[in-house]
């Protein structure tokens, strides 16, 4: 099996070349300032984000520590088998859980080493991050990120180097990097956007949906190493609906009572962390 984190490392002479020779374009295209100005920019801005969904940030603020959907599914497992309650293997629960994605991720896990422990998440300098993960993007502190052992960033979503019933190695070793070569991996993979869209758009275009570097480790991520949790307005909206709702005894949709119920203790648990909560509206305000 391979291991994700030394393939980055191995991958930084590549990128340094690279690099060098994309620097040396933009140079002949008299362009070497505004090159020069997004690199500074990425090798000072980034840090790392993880988008979850409000139960996920609940447990994680709760329990101190952030736990990937293969160790939430083994210790719940684990306590209904105490409670003789399981009527399901581990196999089966991860395959529910993985849906769509299982074949993939089981080829790439299938891999590497460690895969099973890594943590997800992606390369951002502002904004809301991949929501399709979940609506809350939490912001992992840039001190913090630059400590963590094991860090791996690549390219786009990891699971589009599955191709057929393998991993294709020879190109994700291209598109992966460490902590160091970050700068140089965001630069050529939106080379052509480069001086061409202002600096308050960078933000989207670097992380989004659609479009994103992905960050991997396996080390431990705590609720202590959050700086901040972004949203959109339109859920605090909702928030402030339902509450109404609520006062006014209006609000009658039992999964709307829950969210409610959540969002509060959700709420509650990141003030009384002193966790900053960042409201973005649609126009990025």
């Amino acid at each position: 099996m391979k291991n994700i984190f030394d393939m980055a490392d191995q991958n930084s002479d590549n990128l340094k070349t690279r690099h060098k020779l994309l620097k040396e374009k933009h140079e002949n295209q008299n362009n070497l300032d505004i090159f020069k100005n997004f690199i500074d920019f990425m090798r000072n801005k980034p840090t790392i984000s993880i988008n979850i969904r409000q139960g996920v940030l609940i447990s994680f603020l709760i329990e101190g520590v952030y736990k990937n959907r293969y160790e939430v599914t083994k210790e719940r497992i684990e306590e209904l088998k105490g409670k003789r309650k399981i009527g399901i293997s581990y196999e089966t629960a991860m395959d529910l859980q993985l849906k769509n994605h299982k074949k993939e991720r089981k080829i790439f896990n299938s891999t590497f080493e460690c895969a099973e422990k890594f943590k997800y998440g992606a390369l951002n300098i502002g904004g809301f991050g991949p929501e399709k993960f979940g609506e809350y993007c939490v912001i992992i502190k840039r001190k913090q990120s630059k400590e963590y052992s094991s860090l791996a960033f690549i390219k786009e979503d990891s699971l589009k180097y599955v191709e057929e019933n393998s991993v294709n190695v020879e190109r994700l070793s291209r598109d992966t990097a460490n902590r160091e070569c970050v700068p140089a991996l965001v630069a050529l993979k939106h080379e052509n956007e480069i001086g061409g869209i202002p600096f308050d758009e960078l933000a989207s275009m670097i992380c989004s949906n659609e479009c994103y570097i992905e960050a991997i480790t396996k080390g431990e991520i705590k609720n202590i190493h959050i700086e901040s949790v972004r949203m959109r307005k339109s859920v605090l909206n909702r928030f402030e609906n339902d509450l109404y709702k609520a006062i006014i005894s209006e609000l009658s949709d039992a999964e709307e009572r829950y969210w409610l119920e959540d969002f509060i203790n959700m709420r509650d648990l990141l003030h009384n962390q002193g966790i900053r909560v960042e409201v973005i509206d649609e126009n990025g305000n």
